[in-house]
């Protein structure tokens, strides 16, 4: 029996075989017996399990995810609604400004007839009779629809403007410009930063009205076969094809039948200025 153990080993407790301190089996098993992993014996703790929770945690989750995915659908219905929303408004905001731009075409008609028919009333004497300027009158109405065109720009911008950083993406440039978006963004970008300051936008529109006139002046001058400053709806085909009987309905503004340079003019700075909403009408 001697009086203890071996400096190079213990006596196990499971018979009194002799284990080496260096043998890591037989010391794991002594681990694992004390802590209850092992087989045990009556001297041994007993073996602590803990219960497994994952279907527990799966049922606490479940409802969790349903709740999210509902939220989830909530915020895309109501993000959809309020693009529709923006949409129509955009819309209603078009239509006024078109409808503000003919009134411009109209008053300007308007005086240039009127002068003309008091110069006639004059009669033998019309020679006394001093007309309004008509190149005055033109330029007149050109800065006040170059004026209308630029104010719906920045409310146009301000409005797409979603986060209010005073730049404009591409996501939010559609929403003002439609399919034309990419055009615009790679055309009015002049810094090339890949968004749309105030600026930029609003002096690409009036560069694009601006360009859109002289195009429109030429295009008239060349119709005009015999000099008489309207178009007739013949002549009106040369320039705009198929599209003449509806380009004559919408900017024969004084129904008059016939196309003034001013009414053609302004129509085509009109269509470039809102094309998307004019190709619609």
């Amino acid at each position: 029996k001697g009086t203890g153990p071996p400096a190079d080993g213990h006596l196990c407790s499971a018979g009194g075989r002799r284990i080496s301190r260096s043998c890591g089996h037989d010391s794991d098993f002594d681990r694992d017996m004390y802590d209850g992993r092992g087989s045990g014996s009556p001297g041994h703790r007993t073996p602590s399990h803990r219960p497994s929770s994952s279907f527990d945690m799966a049922a606490l989750k479940q409802p969790v995810f349903e709740t999210l995915e509902r939220l989830e659908r909530e915020i895309e219905e109501r993000h959809r609604f309020v693009n529709e929303e923006r949409a129509a408004v955009h819309l209603q905001k078009e239509e006024q400004q078109r409808l503000r731009e003919e009134l411009i075409t109209l008053r300007a008609e308007l005086e240039a007839t009127h002068a003309a028919n008091v110069k006639a009333s004059y009669g033998v004497f019309s020679c006394c009779y001093r007309p309004p300027d008509e190149r005055a009158m033109e330029l007149e109405a050109r800065r006040e629809r170059r004026a209308a065109i630029a104010n719906y720009a920045k409310e146009a911008f301000e409005g797409a403007d979603e986060n209010d950083d005073r730049e404009l993406t591409l996501e939010e440039l559609r929403q003002i410009e439609g399919d034309n978006a990419e055009i615009v963004m790679m055309e009015a970008d002049v810094n090339g930063d890949g968004v749309l300051s105030k600026r930029e936008y609003v002096n690409y529109k009036i560069f694009v009205a601006k360009q859109a006139g002289k195009q429109a002046r030429k295009a008239f001058k060349a119709a005009d076969f015999n000099n008489d400053k309207e178009l007739t709806l013949e002549e009106l085909r040369e320039i705009e094809g198929d599209m003449a009987e509806q380009v004559m309905r919408e900017a024969d503004v004084d129904n008059s039948g016939l196309l003034s340079k001013r009414e053609y003019v302004d129509f085509k700075i009109r269509q470039a200025a809102h094309g998307a909403l004019m190709s619609v009408r």
